[in-house]
């Protein structure tokens, strides 16, 4: 399945990358790793990796309010 980076090109969606965003915002690995799960079932081909990141920290703020604050923090001049 292929996602569009803010650049507008394709890149194949990698859920991997969603556990090592959660860990390094402050996760447990548990955590991220069922984040990622979660994410992953929601994602649909041509969706933007600005969309994905709003996910992720949804499901952070529900699971870890610490680790949504740093990961929002990191990510959100991606955001904007």
């Amino acid at each position: 399945m292929y996602i569009v980076k803010k650049s507008g090109r394709k890149q194949t969606f990698n859920k991997a990358k969603i556990v090592r965003g959660c860990i390094r915002a402050g996760a447990e690995k548990k955590k991220a790793t069922a984040i990622a799960g979660n994410v992953s079932k929601k994602v649909v081909e041509g969706m933007s990796t600005r969309k994905i990141g709003e996910m992720v920290f949804a499901e952070l703020k529900r699971k870890d309010k610490k680790a949504a604050a740093h990961y929002y923090s990191y990510f959100k001049k991606g955001w904007k």
